[in-house]
């Protein structure tokens, strides 16, 4: 049972790295693109918003990011899930 727990876990380990890291990422362009717009304003306003609409989309991203990413690790798990299942099922 216990080993059935840590495949689980393992799916999704990758999933929140990667979309933790998207998440994150996008923040700080999302604060980047503020500053250029609020404080540096003058040649940096449209150079900021652009910054800003990409950090916005980053973050947009980062959990369909997690979700398919996760899908795809336990489609890869699920042979080892049902075999460990069927032997733990199995009267001794």
């Amino acid at each position: 049972m216990e080993q059935l727990r840590r495949l689980d876990k393992s799916t999704t380990k990758r999933g929140t790295i990667i979309s933790i890291a998207t998440g994150i990422l996008g923040c700080l362009l999302l604060g980047v693109g503020m500053c250029c717009t609020m404080v540096w304003m003058g040649k940096w306003f449209l150079p900021g918003v652009i910054i800003g609409i990409v950090g916005i989309a980053a973050i947009a991203i980062a959990y369909p990011l997690y979700t398919r990413i996760t899908k795809k690790e336990r489609e890869k798990a699920a042979p080892q899930i049902l075999k460990l299942t069927e032997e733990l099922e199995k009267p001794e």
